[in-house]
């Protein structure tokens, strides 16, 4: 097997998705918002003219092998795993060929629900995860790994004379389960050492940065593969969730920058969209779900916010989104060590849409009951004590997000929630630190269209990654 160069690092059994719009909504969604150039971002732009730049990529002189970018447990540094989506690997090689070597497997062991459960002391399913391949910045090329299959021949006839770079980049959410990384194989060539980045994102997102639904062709499409297309083992696939195609990753590649994605649907701030097995609509899923299954013991936990149950890590903190059980089969999070990451220049945040559009007994009105004090202050706490005191010298965004308006979830959210990111930045910028700032996505409306589930589209997703682009390079000159 090759080396590894690591960069850095249900769904109640259909899905909690991020923010699951209704149909009546689809007539709340404003269509006369144009987009802010560069979202509107605050704070003075940096003078070029005397800002150290930070270099494009180009490639390296160490050694020949693939490159990891995001959270990968390397314990088996030849099989390192993941689970994040977004996480991607790159390689440059010489070669006419290239084969990619993926295994996805059971994150654990059933507990049981009840006495003498026949499930209990079983394996999870393993499910089907979503990649996306691209070769020299092509177009992705979509491919499905599946449980059973472990080489994925993702192009051949190339030229062999000539360098080439694959990205191989995971498409499908945590709830999808692990996938461990087993090498690349190359068809009449070889390995070259991959291309560094110095620039280097982090972005913190719920469905919106995901890309839930983005390659949809309309509001009602199905998240996954149509019920009238069943696979033989019963699966369903969640083919119209791309997160190579959303905003974040297509403004990293605009700046040649490396990005690692940390996002989850359905978590938010301080309040989740709905809290699996734990609501009175789902008190049938609460007794029917595996007690040990980590959807459940994360019905509360957040991306900000520690769970005070089964002491569950925030979802920022850990290596696994979704955790994982150690040899006892306990289930346990594995906490995410920041001192094995590289400096990140910019760190992008873009959650809370949830907090508003809650809907916890899931009767499709949203709760209403969101603390604005609560939210501000949480959201806040989470910019000073978590990332900034893990990214030092980053510039922070805190972003707007596109799917919230004054008439959804709630009257006068897009207002409020403004209002709110916009006190934190001047809060904070008052307070000495100047790198935070507010950026407004766009109001996505209906005059772009829609993805699955009322989501962006790829069309907004252009949108805002232009926006965001726009945004990064007033401050960073990139």
């Amino acid at each position: 097997m090759l080396d590894f160069q690591p960069m850095a690092g249900l769904w109640l059994r259909t899905i909690s998705i991020g923010v699951l719009l209704l149909p009546a909504c689809a007539l709340k969604l404003s269509d006369k918002n144009e987009p802010l150039e560069n979202g509107g971002v605050t704070g003075p732009a940096a003078d070029c003219s005397t800002l150290q730049i930070v270099p494009k990529g180009a490639p390296g002189s160490g050694a020949a092998a693939p490159k990891l970018v995001g959270r990968f447990d390397m314990t088996d540094p030849k099989n390192p795993v993941f689970d994040w989506p977004g996480t991607y690997i790159e390689a440059r090689f010489q070669g006419s060929d290239v084969v990619v070597h993926l295994e996805t497997f059971s994150p654990g062991v059933q507990k049981g629900t009840k006495p003498d459960d026949p499930n209990a002391g079983k394996p999870f399913d393993a499910k089907p995860v979503v990649f996306a391949a691209s070769i020299d910045g092509g177009d992705p090329i979509f491919f499905t790994v599946e449980p059973t299959l472990l080489d994925y021949q993702v192009k051949t006839g190339l030229d062999p004379s000539q360098p080439h770079e694959i990205h191989i980049h995971r498409e499908s959410e945590a709830v999808q389960g692990p996938v461990r990384f087993k090498g690349i194989s190359i068809g009449g060539g070889q390995l070259l050492p991959p291309t560094e980045r110095p620039r280097r994102i982090e972005i913190i997102g719920d469905s919106i940065t995901c890309g839930y639904g983005d390659r949809g062709g309309n509001a009602t499409c199905p998240f996954d593969i149509p019920d009238t297309d069943p696979r033989a083992d019963g699966q369903k696939v969640p083919v119209s969730e791309s997160n190579y195609l959303a905003y974040a990753s297509l403004a990293a590649r605009k700046l040649d920058a490396d990005a690692v994605t940390l996002c989850f649907s359905g978590k938010g701030v301080y309040l989740n969209y709905t809290e699996a097995g734990a609501t009175e609509s789902s008190a049938k899923a609460a007794t029917t779900l595996d007690p040990n299954d980590p959807i459940l013991l994360d019905r509360r936990t957040t991306i900000t916010r520690d769970s005070d149950e089964n002491n569950r890590l925030a979802y920022y903190k850990r290596l696994y989104a979704q955790g994982t059980q150690d040899a006892s089969h306990a289930p346990s999070v594995l906490p995410w060590d920041f001192t094995k990451d590289p400096e990140y220049q910019v760190v992008v945040i873009n959650i809370g849409t949830n907090d508003f559009a809650r809907d916890n007994n899931q009767d499709s009105v949203p709760d209403a009951e969101i603390n604005r004090t609560t939210f501000h202050d949480l959201y806040k706490q989470f910019v000073t004590d978590t990332v900034r005191k893990n990214r030092p010298n980053a510039h922070i965004f805190l972003a707007l997000p596109p799917m919230v308006t004054d008439k959804f979830p709630l009257d006068n959210t897009r207002s409020d929630f403004r209002g709110i990111l916009q006190a934190i930045a001047s809060e904070l910028n008052a307070a000495g630190d100047t790198k935070v700032y507010f950026i407004e996505l766009v109001e996505m409306g209906t005059r772009y269209g829609l993805g699955c589930d009322y989501h962006p589209n790829l069309e907004v997703h252009r949108i805002m990654s232009d926006q965001l682009a726009g945004a990064i390079r007033t401050k960073t000159c990139w």
